[in-house]
């Protein structure tokens, strides 16, 4: 997911009628397939080409004059295809490379200065965007088979963040020999039925316990100007919300359901509810799920100031995500007819947040009240359509190197747990069947054959954590949500320079070996770099749905 200035957006989106003037939106025809315009940096010695693939997306090719024969292809996230207040939609390649919002870093200079060739395109699809996912694996496959004629290359790197996991897992699956190695950073594990709907649920509890004209994924749908109208207007509603909580902490009590707001349970305790639900993360760009002082007199207290603080950014996921989603799969992707609330609260949390929540009398009345409420039943066939969007095996024998933040607000880290849980079965499985026809064998060719070809784990997931404490407060006791964020762990494709680069060298070494590094050499270059995870059994909370 791109990240967005949803704080901004918030803002300027104050009342509805800022967002119900019309939206004009020009759609240029698709540019006819170009010769790459090439020109070489009299400085840097660096060949920068642009030009367009078949369906008149705009690409570019960059080659230092080191370069070595390894090649990087990214892969951008999602992008929403018409404009809102504080973004613009791209017209051309926009990323070339990683990059972190939070430190404000390009890698691009440090790529081509180690000799590597990188490359990027706009995954545009006449000149819209969203969740055109099936569209881009033909178009990365395009933009790798284009430059191998221009540029020789001896290793092949597909690498991408955010929606990318969903583009790159089947990609690789599709086309095998498309790359050496896969890299997917905060990267969706298909399918996105998993997180979305954690997104639904979380708008859903929005509509029951803080405005009941809320209408949440069910108004997504419609195709083009109108539907992207249609989702601004009910994100103003949330982020009307939100904006008020983050003044008075959501202090206020539940106003409804009637039966509820008689039992002054805070507003706070609800969106706390609502986030352990969907599995937002306790921890967030300020707020460290720890720390104590002045206005947050305990740690679930702060827990509930980082789930507000992430909710405007995972609302990215829920809203615009689930719009493009919408456009492919059809209105009615959303049931919950069958949820079972109660159950998606664990035990766990019950007990570390019970102060946040307002005690087991609150819990138990806002679970009861979730469990009375009309659900949303949705279209079968859009939700069986949502189900099936970019399947995948997670089969592939290729090296795959995984890096996410302990605390990702817009991709839940859960994904790259479900992604490492999907392919370690597949492993599993191959491992269990070498095992049997080694069993087997009695011919010694065959026994030679398969005492060489055991099947390898090829995934490396790396996660950067948190600092333990780094909650800042001010002379009034609030926490200071102006104040640096945390130096990592947290936001989306929000990394260190030196957690970024060591991705990609771990994946430029293992596109040449063929193999991730083993746990061995991981054990001298982990522990090198501030704040990624050294411990090869760590990993953050799973998804709350996994297919």
């Amino acid at each position: 997911m791109k990240n967005v200035n949803l704080k901004k957006l918030i803002a300027t989106l104050g009342t509805a009628a800022l967002i119900s003037t019309g939206l004009v939106v020009a759609v240029a025809a698709p540019a006819q397939a170009s010769t790459p315009v090439c020109v070489e940096d009299a400085k840097t010695g660096v060949i920068t080409c642009d030009g367009a693939l078949s369906n008149g997306a705009k690409y570019r090719t960059m080659v230092p004059s080191n370069y070595g024969g390894t090649f990087f292809f990214w892969q951008h996230g999602v992008r929403p295809s018409y404009p809102y207040p504080g973004y613009v939609v791209p017209t051309g390649v926009e990323q070339m490379s990683p990059t972190s919002v939070n430190h404000k870093v390009s890698t691009v200079k440090p790529m081509l200065q180690l000799g590597y060739g990188i490359a990027a395109y706009d995954c545009s699809s006449n000149g819209l965007h969203g969740w055109n996912t099936a569209d881009c694996v033909e178009m990365l496959n395009e933009l790798v088979t284009i430059t191998k004629k221009r540029i020789s290359i001896t290793k092949t790197v597909v690498y991408g963040s955010s929606m990318a996991g969903a583009i790159l897992t089947p990609y690789i699956e599709k086309y095998p020999n498309g790359a050496d190695a896969v890299g997917i950073l905060a990267g969706v594990s298909p399918s996105i039925a998993n997180t979305l709907k954690s997104g639904c649920d979380f708008l859903y509890i929005f509509s029951v316990f803080f405005d009941p004209t809320i209408k949440g994924c069910t108004v997504m749908g419609t195709k083009g100007v109108p539907g992207h109208m249609a989702v601004l207007g009910d994100f103003a509603k949330v982020g009307a919300l939100l904006t008020k909580w983050s003044v008075d902490y959501g202090s206020s009590p539940i106003a409804y359901p009637a039966p509820l707001a008689a039992a002054g349970i805070p507003q706070r305790s609800a969106l706390l509810l609502a986030g352990l639900i969907a599995g937002i993360p306790t921890k967030s760009s300020h707020m460290d799920g720890i720390s104590v002082g002045g206005l947050v007199p305990e740690g679930s207290i702060n827990s509930t100031v980082a789930i507000l603080e992430n909710a405007q950014d995972f609302l990215g996921t829920a809203y615009f995500g689930g719009q493009g989603v919408a456009e492919v799969v059809g209105a009615g992707f959303y049931d919950n007819t069958k949820t079972n609330y109660s159950a998606l609260l664990a035990d766990e949390d019950l007990g570390r947040f019970t102060v946040g929540l307002s005690g087991d009398d609150a819990v138990n009345a806002m679970l009861a009240t979730l469990a009375a409420y009309p659900r949303v039943e949705g279209v079968p066939a859009s939700v069986a359509k949502l189900a099936a969007l970019d399947k995948s095996k997670f089969d592939t024998t290729k090296p795959v190197v995984l890096l996410s933040n302990e605390a990702d607000r817009l991709v839940l880290s859960g994904n790259q747990v479900h992604y490492v849980n999907k392919a370690k079965a597949v492993y599993e499985a191959r491992v269990a069947a070498w095992d049997k026809r080694l069993a087997d064998a009695t011919d010694q060719p065959e026994i030679s054959f398969l005492l060489k070809n055991k099947p390898v784990w090829n995934t490396v997931s790396m996660y950067a954590l948190t600092p333990d404490t780094y909650t800042k407060f001010t002379a009034t006791g609030a926490p200071d949500l102006t104040a640096p964020v945390a130096i990592s762990g947290v936001g989306h494709e929000s990394f260190t320079k030196e957690q970024l680069m060591t991705w990609v060298r771990v994946l430029a070494s293992s596109a040449k070996t063929g193999k991730v590094p083993s746990q061995t050499v991981l054990n001298t270059i982990l522990p090198k770099v501030p704040y990624l995870n050294t411990d090869p059994d760590y990993q953050p909370a799973e998804l709350k749905y996994q297919d």
